[in-house]
């Protein structure tokens, strides 16, 4: 009986290494000098970034110190209650001052001109039998008073519109208007002079009239 003993068997035959003793050499080699050229690399960035960091705290503390210098240098004052108060007075004094400019702006003290273009127009305005007594202007022309005296009762309208001709007197109307008749003190009797010639005849009867503006308060009336 023959036995075939087949020698071509793939477990004989010579098997490739891929992992050699000198292929794990030369990775380890290579893996090494990566590692080397890594902590070369670390080490700038390191060195460069602790360089920054040094440069940023020295940079700091001298910020630092100058504050702390403008901080001595430039204290903080106490307040003075002197200067709140000189403040105080002045913002008051300012809003009473704005309060007042803004009551003259709207006319809150009427005609600003001065009373002495009112005793022009009075003057101006003469009529013959008719005179003036009493003259009251106040509160810058809101409030004008007349009192007076005329022969004849028609003079008294007369001179009333004639004043409204005047300029000063545009836009002022009188409210009340009171006239009353004054009659002379009666003489005991009739007196003839040396000659025959009679006495000079007794005064005439004369009015007394009284005007106010819108807003003037009547005056009382008192014997005169």
């Amino acid at each position: 009986m023959t036995q075939q003993i087949n020698l071509f068997n793939p477990i004989f035959r010579k098997q490739k290494k891929y992992f050699s003793s000198l292929t794990m050499v030369q990775a380890l080699a290579i893996i090494c000098g990566a590692c080397a050229l890594l902590a070369v690399d670390a080490a700038f960035r390191t060195r460069a970034l602790t360089a920054q960091a040094a440069g940023t705290e020295a940079l700091l503390a001298a910020r630092q110190q100058r504050l702390t210098d403008v901080k001595v240098q430039f204290a903080p004052r106490q307040k003075s209650a002197t200067i709140a108060a000189e403040i105080v007075a002045a913002q008051a004094e300012l809003a009473m001052l704005q309060s007042a400019t803004a009551t003259v702006q709207r006319g809150g003290f009427g005609d600003t001109v001065g009373f002495s273009p009112y005793f022009r127009a009075f003057a101006r305005q003469r009529i013959e039998g008719l005179w003036l007594t009493d003259v009251t202007v106040a509160s810058g022309g809101a409030t004008i008073g007349i009192e007076g005296k005329a022969l004849q009762a028609p003079l008294v309208p007369q001179y009333m519109g004639r004043l409204a001709q005047e300029s000063v007197m545009k836009g002022k109307a009188f409210a009340t208007l009171a006239m009353t008749a004054v009659a002379p003190a009666p003489t005991p009797a009739p007196l003839v002079l040396a000659g025959g010639a009679p006495a000079p005849a007794a005064a005439p009867v004369y009015l007394k009239f009284s005007l106010q503006s819108v807003g003037a308060s009547p005056k009382a009336e008192t014997p005169k």
